[in-house]
């Protein structure tokens, strides 16, 4: 039976193993994916050479601010803004859009560049720049695609956990249906992690009074008492499917609420670590951050030794000379005193 330090190193491995085993299919229908592989997506197939995809680099970069302590926005900002200087690979429209106002002119995703490299931003504060391409109408999944390291730092605390997964949307996911994803999904992930089970209803409840310990703050960002509707119907929907019936295919397939229910869907269904990631990827849409955020939550409830050894040897063959992803989970755990 794996620990509790298992899953959280299974986490911060399955974002990995989910955000590279989607990359070949990504923006392909469920029928598309089952053409081009009738037998199924088995292998990571990824080349060499390449700086980490933004499923996996942003996780990083949240799990390296968790561990200071409380997130910050305006720090996110500003090492989101960094990341896009000297990497960038991948980055969606939303965030792009989000950083080319902060910084006063577009990030240029050098790939391999240096901090050397990085410009100081020139244009609007991060809250205003978040807020001015959202516009009142995107709720993409790439705040969702980062924020699952968090229920590792707070895993024992579900007020810290909602607060800090809230406050890791905002800077570039002004729509409180992203923050609320977030907080929705880590409150399972934190129960796996113990352990736990933690049905629909449970985590309404608990994703609910969190949120409401934390509302002085976050009310500042748009956020009030009570999970959006749409937010508990992609709840409700994940723990009513099976696992063989999902797919994330259609013209939303970037949308916030269809990654929480891959998570979720697989946290409740899976029967193990890889059917439950390949049935994901094979459903088709956005597969590979739907693939990094199903990957986390597996991680979390089977523990590293359930991803198979095929795609974690893979996995550090092509991080090799970066720092191993158990370290950050382990850097996390320490961090929780």
């Amino acid at each position: 039976m794996s620990t509790a330090d298992d899953r959280a190193r299974g986490l911060m491995v399955g974002v990995a193993a989910g955000n590279l085993l989607g990359v070949p299919v990504e923006g392909r229908s469920k029928s598309q994916v089952r053409e081009r592989f009738p037998d199924g997506v088995r292998d990571i197939t990824a080349r060499p050479g390449f700086p980490d995809d933004d499923d996996l680099a942003q996780s990083l970069i949240i799990a390296e601010a968790a561990e200071e302590g409380p997130l910050d926005v305006e720090d996110l900002g500003h090492r989101f803004w960094e990341w896009g200087e000297v990497n960038g690979l991948g980055m969606g429209n939303l965030t792009s859009q989000v950083l080319a106002l902060f910084g006063g002119s577009p990030p240029r995703r050098l790939g391999w560049g240096t901090i050397d490299d990085v410009r100081q931003p020139r244009g609007l504060a991060i809250e205003d720049a978040s807020r001015k391409a959202w516009g009142g109408k995107s709720a993409g999944n790439g705040a969702l695609m980062r924020c699952m390291p968090i229920a590792i730092r707070w895993r024992d605390d579900a007020v810290a956990l909602a607060r800090n997964s809230v406050v890791s949307a905002v800077p570039t996911h002004w729509d409180a249906r992203c923050g609320w994803s977030c907080a929705a999904l880590n409150i399972g992930i934190a129960a796996a992690l113990r352990g736990e089970t933690m049905d629909a209803d449970a985590l309404i409840a608990a994703a609910e009074e969190a949120v409401l310990a934390s509302l002085p703050e976050l009310s500042r960002y748009g956020y009030e008492a009570g999970m959006p509707h749409s937010v508990r119907i992609a709840v409700a929907q994940a723990a009513s499917l099976e696992i063989d019936e999902i797919e994330f295919d259609g013209w939303n397939l970037g949308f916030t609420l269809l990654a929480l229910r891959a998570g979720l869907i697989t946290l409740w269904r899976a029967p193990d670590f890889e059917q439950g990631l390949r049935a994901v990827v094979e459903a088709g849409g956005d597969t590979d951050t739907n693939g990094a955020v199903a990957g986390a939550a597996l991680g979390a409830r089977f523990g590293i030794d359930a991803i198979p050894q095929r795609w974690r040897d893979r996995i550090a063959e092509l991080r090799e000379g970066r720092t191993p992803l158990e370290e950050y989970s382990d850097m996390l755990t320490a961090a929780r005193g």
